[in-house]
């Protein structure tokens, strides 16, 4: 296992985790929602819905407003994500640690999309007339998205001295 598999695992462990627990209106619905698809329970039944199935909803007129805005949030994020994977596989494939960065920051990126659709479809407080969200997920996102972003994943060889872009400007990249 080399020192690229664990950013790999972790960010593919980010698609097995909720991000978003929600109630529709008055609980017309209740579900949660991972990066790529939602279960969702009502008095209708229980449905599994794809994010390929919300783009048609909203292409087709059933999610408009807020809703079809949120939504299309929701996947241009996870559209990144899926490409922060992908990044992170070439890189642990290739062993090349200049990927990882670029990775996290594609993560930080895709979790406050993720937060920012969530605060367009139910307002600051995330609880309006539509419904109410909680997102327990999304942190858990940005955090990783830092680690990558911030962490020094190259051997003692490979870091010549450079400084580190997230210690701050006092810093010079040494210890001691």
């Amino acid at each position: 296992m080399t020192r690229l598999t664990l950013p790999f695992i972790c960010e593919c462990l980010i698609l097995c985790i909720p991000l978003n627990i929600y109630v529709i209106g008055d609980n017309l619905a209740q579900g949660v929602q991972w990066a790529l698809f939602r279960y969702q329970q009502s008095s209708q039944g229980n449905s599994l819905i794809l994010i390929h199935k919300d783009v048609h909803y909203v292409i087709g007129g059933i999610l408009r407003g807020a809703s079809a805005t949120s939504t299309i949030i929701w996947v241009i994020g996870a559209v990144l994500l899926v490409a922060a994977v992908l990044i992170l596989a070439t890189a642990a494939a290739q062993d090349n640690p200049g990927l990882v960065r670029p990775a996290g920051i594609l993560t930080i990126a895709c979790g406050a999309l993720f937060f920012f659709a969530e605060l367009v479809e139910y307002g600051p407080v995330l609880a309006n007339s539509h419904g109410s969200s909680v997102p327990v997920g999304i942190p858990v996102i940005i955090v990783v998205g830092l680690w990558l972003a911030c962490g020094n994943f190259t051997t003692p060889e490979e870091n010549s001295g450079e400084p580190d872009e997230c210690a701050g400007p006092e810093s010079d990249g040494t210890k001691g």
